[in-house]
């Protein structure tokens, strides 16, 4: 029940709409088209952003949402459409060479393309979708994008930002399996629960920090690049739909409509973690500020855990990223 009561109260006191200017700036929005990620790119629109661009699965639903972000914000010639499928490495890398070659620079990328599966589901690439998505496929994005957002910043421009989407989910996983041969990723994409959401999380994570780690600078050792997870909060969105059958529906209903912010709502943290400091490099931005790490995060512990991870990852993406 105590938890059921902080929803609600987290509900009804939103964080504040800040409304910072990212004028001349370009940003990069994945899993725009719906949900959270349309509301972060309407505000980046509204706060003069000069280049919007949607990364999308469907560029039918993204040319959609494209005029509805011009009808409400009342800019044009702002926002564009490219293709992007998660599920998909060629699609990956081909976004990623585009904003190689057709971006000026690159000033903000949030990564906000997510999912939450009901049952498991395996992809082409033989790993359970959710964590496919949320911990590899994340991980591909990020790194491919890492190049042009540090030559943005080598270019003069205020630090870059690559935001991660996060969960306080991740918390609430306490122990991990430890399988025989020391997988961790092949262990639960074999092994799906009701806590994969969760779980992903949590490694995603651990491609935070290690995404941040490559985003320093080898001359300085400092930051080219601010990386960080933003937990926009529990929003009303289509990330669950896969557990939308009309049996729950009810329930699902009340649910929202008690303990659910808005899309908007939630949309407010990805516009304030682009203001968050050095200090929050490979952090985790909740509600408004810098959280003390998780328990399999922090410590001795939780670095092991993260470089297991980090390697696994690595090793799965062989031959579609070098150098890292």
């Amino acid at each position: 029940m105590s938890g059921l009561w902080k929803l609600y109260q987290t509900k009804n006191t939103p964080y504040l709409d800040i409304k910072p200017s990212f004028s001349g700036r370009t940003v990069i929005v994945t899993g725009s088209n719906t949900g959270v990620g349309f509301e972060a790119a309407i505000k980046f629109v509204a706060l003069d952003a000069k280049r919007v661009v949607l990364g999308v699965r469907s560029v039918a639903k993204g040319e959609d949402a494209r005029s509805r972000i011009e009808e409400r914000t009342g800019r044009q010639d702002v926002v564009e459409v490219w293709q992007l499928d998660m599920l998909d490495y060629d699609s990956i890398q081909a976004f990623a060479r585009r904003a190689d070659t057709q971006l000026e620079s690159l000033d903000v990328a949030v990564l906000n393309a997510g999912v939450m599966f009901a049952s498991a589901e395996q992809s082409a690439y033989g790993w359970e979708k959710t964590l496919q998505v949320n911990v590899i496929s994340t991980a591909l994005l990020g790194l491919l994008l890492l190049p042009k957002l540090k030559m943005s910043r080598m270019s003069g421009s205020a630090r870059p930002v690559l935001e991660l989407v996060g969960s306080n989910l991740h918390t609430r996983i306490t122990g991990l399996d430890d399988p025989l041969d020391g997988r961790l990723l092949k262990h639960y994409s074999a092994c799906f629960s009701r806590s994969q959401y969760s779980i992903s999380k949590l490694f995603m994570e651990y491609i935070n920090i290690g995404l941040a780690d490559r985003a320093k600078s080898e001359v300085t050792g400092k930051p080219d690049v601010l990386v960080l997870s933003v937990s926009p909060g529990l929003c009303r969105s289509d990330l669950g739909r896969a557990y939308n059958t009309w049996y729950s529906w009810p329930a699902m209903w009340a649910f929202q409509t008690l303990f659910q912010r808005s899309a908007e709502e939630g949309a407010r943290m990805y516009v304030s973690g682009t203001l968050v400091g050095v200090e929050g490099q490979g952090g985790f931005w909740h509600e408004g500020r810098l959280k003390e790490p998780a328990p399999l995060v922090a410590g001795e512990e939780g670095k092991v855990l993260q470089r297991r991870v980090w390697k696994e990852v690595m090793d799965a993406l062989e031959g579609y990223v070098s150098g890292h």
